[in-house]
């Protein structure tokens, strides 16, 4: 039977993710300050949208200042696309209309199937004997290490699904991580960092496998990043591989990786601060107040409205979150 074509053909848009388990609760639903973050995380890496933010960078009003275009970019690209959208602009498209008009739901779950590598939250995995919640995101010449705190799924308008890994990343400086005379990198588990830029696309990230350092003990953790084609390694172990029905053999959970108590309280104490992973700010600063010029089309561009702000396109109770 002949297959149909992908509906969304948006680089964010992957086939390859499949969300699993009851949706979590209301505990762990996005606020209103994190779906703005997540949905700034979607535009700023979508390949699609490079043009308009090199646009907005190149504006005198901008001109080049990454803090004002973080703050403003979101605004100025949903404006943008119902501006041009019958302007028949090659860079424009009704994927990119429906990208620009913020997420109408915020789905969490606790597992999720990327390239058939299975993915669980870390309270879930807590409770567990095998171990699925590690990752790693390759950033601008530094990798990130982390564990997965849910699955989130952001929905747009005609059901246009993006799905964010949520994570809780581990302190990447020098203190934090240590490489071996064997080329393995241990981690300081009770450490964290970039507490305002936890999201990461789910088709980007390394799944992980934390085993016990032995030799520094404690909070620290050796590495093992999995790759696709080792994920049934029980063959060499001398462990009979499993059969079409049984699941995919997976590492032992390692032991004592901090809670997030634990590792706010050691953040403190060892004086850290919050940073911001990789070039840009995930900071979101709008004032839903503040009004704009309706005569000017130049002013419109840069006095945006508030992407949380509700509109006669998208207004919906549908727009709240779905425990």
């Amino acid at each position: 039977m002949e297959e149909h074509a992908p509906r969304f053909n948006l680089s964010i848009v992957s086939s390859d993710v499949e969300v699993g388990g009851a949706r979590l609760s209301a505990e762990y639903a996005l606020s209103d300050e994190e779906i703005a973050i997540a949905h700034w995380w979607v535009l700023i890496n979508c390949e699609e949208v490079k043009y308009w933010k090199e646009l907005h960078l190149s504006f005198p009003e901008v001109d080049g200042d990454l803090e004002y275009h973080n703050m403003t970019f979101a605004n100025y690209f949903r404006t943008w696309m119902d501006m041009i959208k019958s302007d028949y602009n090659p860079n424009w498209s009704d994927e990119l209309l429906l990208l620009a008009m913020q997420p109408q739901r915020a789905r969490v779950y606790p597992t999720c199937t990327v390239n058939d590598v299975k993915f669980v939250s870390e309270e879930r995995d807590n409770r567990r004997i095998t171990q699925n919640s590690g990752v790693m995101a390759k950033g601008h010449g530094l990798d990130y290490y982390g564990v997965l705190h849910s699955v989130v799924e952001l929905v747009y308008a005609e059901g246009m699904k993006v799905h964010l890994f949520k994570c809780r990343w581990f302190d990447t400086g020098a203190q934090s991580m240590k490489m071996d005379q064997y080329d393995n990198l241990s981690v300081n588990t009770a450490t964290s960092a970039y507490e305002d830029d936890p999201f990461v696309f789910a088709t980007s990230v390394k799944q992980v496998f934390y085993l016990d350092d032995l030799a520094r003990g404690d909070a620290w953790k050796i590495a093992n990043i999995v790759h696709p084609r080792n994920i049934y390694r029980a063959a060499t172990l001398g462990v009979t591989i499993p059969g079409p029905e049984a699941d995919a053999y997976q590492e032992p959970n390692a032991v004592g990786i901090h809670d997030v108590a634990t590792v706010r309280e050691n953040n403190v104490k060892h004086g850290r601060v919050l940073r911001i992973r990789d070039e840009y700010s995930t900071f979101i600063d709008v004032d839903p107040n503040e009004e704009t010029d309706d005569d000017s089309d130049d002013e419109l561009r840069h006095r945006l409205p508030d992407i949380n702000s509700d509109t006669e396109e998208d207004s919906s109770d549908d727009s709240d979150y779905e425990p």
